[in-house]
C-alpha cells in the first residue's frame, strides 16, 4: 500500500490588538491572525466589489468617451469603468493616475466587450489567467498591498468583478512598468505589461498592440 499523504499544517501568525475595554474584554486587548488587516480596507470579495460600486459618489469622476468605436455593447460599461479607475486612483494613490480611455481600449482589445470570452488561459471583459486571479488574492504576493478574497473563475463572468480586479492589476502593472523602466510608463508601455508583451518585437505581439492602439487613438480623437 502507498504511503498516506500526511496533512499540511497552515501556520497562521498572531498577534495582539487593542479593542475598546468591555465587561467581555476588561483588558481591551484581543489576539488576531494576519488576516485582519482585510478589515482595515485592503481587500474586497465579491459582495464589496458590488457594495462599493453601488455606493460610489459618481460626481466629478472621470468617464471614458462614448461612441467612438463602433463595437456593439461599447458604451454599457462605462460607469464601472469610471469608478473603478476613480476607485484605485485614489485607493493606491497612485502617482501616475490610470486613465478610464486606456482601460477601455484595454477591455476592447480583450474581448471586444463581451463578458462570457472564455479562452484556454483567460476569462471576462478584462481576460484575467487563472495565474493572475491567484497573484491577486495572495496575501505575500506582487499585490499585497491590496488583494482580492475567495474570487472565483466563474465570477470573472460578472462585469463588475472584471473590470474591478482588471483595473486593480493594471494599476499594479503601471507601477511596475515604471520600476523596471525607471521612469514614467507610456499607457502603451503599461499595457504591453498587462499583457506580458514588453519589449516583444514578434509579429503576434505587434498585432495584439495595433488592436488596442486602434482602439485608443479613437477613443482620444478629438
Amino acid at each position: 500500500m502507498p504511503p498516506k499523504k500526511k496533512s499540511k499544517t497552515v501556520i497562521v501568525k498572531e498577534h495582539p490588538r487593542r479593542v475598546p475595554v468591555s465587561k467581555k474584554n476588561p483588558k481591551g486587548r484581543t489576539i488576531v491572525d494576519r488576516h485582519l488587516r482585510h478589515i482595515e480596507g485592503s481587500y474586497l470579495n465579491a459582495k464589496m466589489i458590488d457594495d462599493v460600486f453601488k455606493k460610489y459618489n459618481k460626481k466629478n469622476i472621470l468617464f471614458p468617451e462614448k461612441e467612438k468605436l463602433n463595437l456593439p455593447d461599447e458604451d454599457q460599461y462605462d460607469d464601472l469603468i469610471a469608478v473603478w479607475v476613480d476607485y484605485f486612483n485614489k485607493k493606491l494613490n497612485l502617482k501616475f493616475s490610470l486613465d478610464p480611455n486606456m482601460i477601455k481600449a484595454l477591455i476592447a482589445s480583450e474581448s471586444t466587450f463581451n463578458p462570457e470570452v472564455i479562452n484556454k488561459k483567460a476569462t471576462g471583459l478584462t481576460q484575467i489567467t487563472t495565474d493572475t486571479l491567484k497573484i491577486l488574492q495572495d496575501l505575500s504576493g506582487e499585490s499585497k498591498d491590496f488583494v482580492f478574497k475567495d474570487i472565483k473563475l466563474k465570477d470573472l463572468k460578472n462585469p463588475n468583478v472584471a473590470i474591478a480586479l482588471g483595473t486593480r492589476w493594471l494599476a499594479y502593472k503601471n507601477q511596475y512598468a515604471e520600476k523596471i523602466l525607471k521612469r514614467a510608463a507610456t499607457s502603451d508601455e503599461v499595457i504591453q505589461v498587462y499583457k506580458g508583451i514588453l519589449n516583444d518585437t514578434s509579429k503576434k505581439s505587434n498585432e495584439i498592440m495595433k488592436k488596442y492602439r486602434e482602439f485608443y487613438e479613437k477613443l482620444n480623437a478629438k
